[in-house]
């Protein structure tokens, strides 16, 4: 929770506090506050520029940047595009033969509340 964001874990606390002002601290609507992502309507690497940049809220999005193997993908996408989008497909066709071969999401555009 942004409210109550611990400043003693490998994050951005500046970042941080910039998505607190935007945010009500008991917010109870789903689509109300800032975006996490400077590009949320377009799928790119973005995350990842931004991850390597310390710019991320969540420690476990940082743990990402603590083990050899995972941080070397974070670097891969972050500097390639197409690396980026070529594992993202690979992920997405691995993830449809879960719920048997269909699609995951039919619009990426609508977010899914489970």
């Amino acid at each position: 929770m942004i409210h109550k964001f611990n400043t003693q874990t490998n994050v951005d606390p500046s970042f941080a506090a910039s998505l607190r002002s935007v945010g009500p601290m008991h917010n109870k609507v789903k689509n109300v506050g800032a975006i996490l992502e400077s590009t949320s309507t377009t799928l790119d690497n973005a995350y990842y520029k931004l991850l390597l940049q310390g710019r991320n809220i969540f420690s476990s999005d940082q743990a990402l940047l603590t083990v050899a193997r995972t941080k070397a993908l974070v670097s891969k996408f972050a500097t390639s595009q197409e690396e980026f989008e070529e594992a993202f497909v690979k992920s997405m066709i691995k993830m449809s033969s879960i719920i048997g071969g269909q699609e995951v999401r039919l619009n990426c555009r609508v977010v899914w509340w489970f």
